[in-house]
């Protein structure tokens, strides 16, 4: 059966409509707490994902945040835990999400 090539459309724009909600609104409540590239710390450590090779698994942690200005581009967020960190560009919905809720907690506590 054929799919309607708008279907597939609407879906990939509404994937990337969510990602950019998300993204800012991490980032503006980050700006009530921090200022640009200033680390601040999670409540709690945050399992993001895990990967898995052939024999290993690796488990992906954030346990601090930091907003940048895109200066005119995308504004993003790095996590990171000790030396490893990422980007909120290749993070999922369900991480994004994740975020958005641990920084929520922070500044509602703040």
């Amino acid at each position: 059966m054929k799919i309607n090539p708008k279907i597939n459309k609407k879906v990939t724009e509404s994937v990337a409509d969510c990602r950019k909600v998300l993204t800012d609104a991490t980032i503006d409540l980050l700006r009530m707490i921090a200022e640009p590239a200033q680390d601040v710390m999670f409540g709690k450590t945050l399992i993001m994902f895990q990967r898995y090779n052939d024999k290993t698994t690796e488990t992906v942690l954030a346990g601090s945040i930091a907003y940048m200005d895109g200066r005119g581009g995308d504004d993003f967020y790095i996590y990171r835990l000790g030396e490893k960190c990422g980007s909120s560009i290749f993070l999922s919905l369900d991480n994004l999400r994740l975020i958005y809720n641990e920084v929520r907690k922070l500044v509602r506590d703040e």
